[in-house]
């Protein structure tokens, strides 16, 4: 391999040249990409890439940095991440704030953070709210992480939480891969920065993903990457809120108020309830469908704003009181909780 390169410069996978259905697959030793990642640079064409299932081993004298986007805050609150501030100094990024609109007020988001840290016994050091594409917040970054003066710092978090962005943006590096796809990173990637040791961690694994039932080229653009536009309306008994073909979403008892937050590509559609099967069987109105929907009911109970956390590639707010089903894939990752920001 060139200048002793021994991994993708990608994935951070090891490179072989004997097996082509495995990972790290190279044509020959001058190749510095393996085949999966050059089909996704070059043709936009993802190949299935495993998911670790455990933590990774740390250095001494570590700071772990959480990289938790704003969509992924529910599931960080179940993850086996939130006790390793029993054993080392750990700050959670809250990433991709960006995304909110201008008038969302941080203090909030942030407060409601903190609660819910609480509640699910988080340990933790500090939470740093902030967005891997803004050129300020990474410098601001920069200094905090020297703050510590911990030689060895480590970035984890769930898959396509922003973990690569933030490593390039440190270190420097132009090779690893940031798109927005899960599973990108195989292996542990280092670099440096200041004298740093900047570990890039492979993604953990959250089930019921969109990656788990489409393609690649199918889902990626329901993946929100720019400041969500917000869908307000109002929703009366009887009425469902489509979303993009992948979540229905019924008013069973008490009209109320929604906010949807997704990405532009997402199309909604409000109808009747006894119309959804017709428009989702024979309607071209949705890129995307599942082979099945189960119906769960959800009792908001009291006046406030309830959040639901729509795999990765949404947000739903719903104002309480009022009875809701929701219908979509048995698999898909749906959570409710109090709304994190307003």
């Amino acid at each position: 391999m060139p200048l002793n390169t021994t991994n993708c410069m990608g994935c951070g996978v090891k490179l072989q040249h004997e097996e082509p259905n495995l990972p790290g697959y190279v044509v020959n030793s001058e190749q510095i990409f393996c085949k999966s990642c050059y089909q996704l640079m070059h043709y936009g064409k993802a190949e299935g890439h495993s998911h670790p299932d455990q933590l990774p081993n740390f250095g001494k004298d570590a700071l772990i940095v959480v990289v938790a986007s704003l969509l992924y805050l529910d599931s960080m609150l179940n993850s086996e991440v939130k006790r390793l501030g029993d054993h080392y100094k750990v700050v959670y990024l809250i990433n991709q704030i960006d995304l909110l609109p201008d008038a969302t007020s941080k203090n909030y988001l942030l407060g409601k953070v903190q609660k819910n840290f609480r509640e699910n016994r988080v340990s933790y050091s500090d939470i740093v709210l902030m967005s891997a594409l803004n050129p300020y917040d990474i410098d601001q970054l920069k200094v905090y992480l020297k703050s510590y003066k911990l030689p060895n710092i480590y970035l984890i978090g769930l898959q396509n939480s922003g973990k690569t962005t933030i490593f390039k943006a440190l270190t420097g590096n132009k090779e690893a891969i940031n798109l927005p796809k899960a599973a990108l990173t195989q292996s542990m990637l280092h670099g440096k920065f200041d004298g740093l040791n900047i570990y890039d961690t492979p993604g953990l694994y959250q089930s019921g993903y969109l990656h788990e039932f489409f393609e690649y080229k199918a889902y990626k653009t329901l993946l929100p990457q720019k400041q969500f536009k917000p869908r307000n309306g109002t929703l009366k008994v009887g009425q469902t809120l489509m979303i993009g073909g992948l979540v229905n979403v019924t008013v069973v008892k008490g009209d109320t108020k929604s906010a949807l937050y997704v990405a532009d590509m997402v199309k909604h559609h409000v109808t009747t309830s006894d119309n959804v099967e017709k428009i989702l069987q024979t309607d071209n109105l949705f890129k995307l469908k599942f082979d099945q929907y189960v119906s769960r009911d959800y009792k908001l109970s009291e006046p406030k704003k309830y959040q639901f956390t729509l795999a990765d590639f949404g947000i739903l707010h719903i104002l309480g009181p009022a009875t809701i089903q929701i219908s979509t894939h048995p698999k898909l990752h749906i959570t409710l909780a109090e709304s994190f920001f307003k």
